[in-house]
């Protein structure tokens, strides 16, 4: 039984990602044209990007659904006879420390393969260029239309803020200086 609910969960995400790939993949492969073909080009690429996102997640969702199968396959076989005769209290807290015992283990040793981190690193890396890519639409779509101001313009003047606040420490630091060496022009250099 769990084995075809595992199947079928994969044979619903190769179907979405087969039909996916045979409709809206070619569309967004489909060079736009007109006057609007750069915005168009850049919608695009962003339900490209989501596209992209959502197959990764899902695959990533897949596998962890083995590792639970997996798991609760350990939990069955470890627990078979344990759990037959009368259940009293003390069954119930070994079939308890069993269970997370064996699902601790069994998520460990995924979480610890190399099959785990690539796919972290494959969606962290599909979820930052989504990111970024929404940040840059929010900017041109809204921000710059708003007159109002975006990330970039804020980090600018942040760095333009901390290095002034550096240069104003700097000439604190050579007044006082000054002001040590000559106390009679202290007046005089402020």
């Amino acid at each position: 039984m769990e084995k075809s609910n595992f199947e079928s969960t994969q044979e619903i995400f190769d179907m979405w990602l087969k039909t996916y790939e045979a409709t809206f993949g070619r569309i967004v492969e489909m060079p736009a044209m007109g006057p609007t073909r750069e915005r168009s080009e850049k919608m695009m690429k962003g339900f490209s990007l989501f596209a992209e996102l959502s197959s990764t997640w899902m695959d990533s969702n897949v596998n962890f659904q083995s590792v639970f199968m997996e798991a609760m396959r350990r939990v069955r076989e470890k627990t078979a006879n344990e759990m037959e005769g009368e259940i009293n209290p003390e069954k119930y807290k070994e079939f308890y420390r069993i269970w997370i015992e064996t699902y601790s283990e069994t998520f460990k040793e995924f979480l610890k393969s190399g099959h785990f981190a690539s796919d972290m690193g494959k969606f962290m890396s599909y979820f930052m260029e989504f990111q970024k890519f929404n940040r840059e639409m929010l900017e041109e779509n809204y921000l710059k239309p708003m007159n109002l101001p975006t990330k970039t313009e804020i980090d600018e003047i942040n760095k333009e803020l901390y290095s002034l606040k550096k240069k104003v420490k700097e000439l604190d630091r050579v007044i006082k200086e000054l002001s040590l060496m000559n106390p009679s022009n202290k007046d005089e250099i402020l």
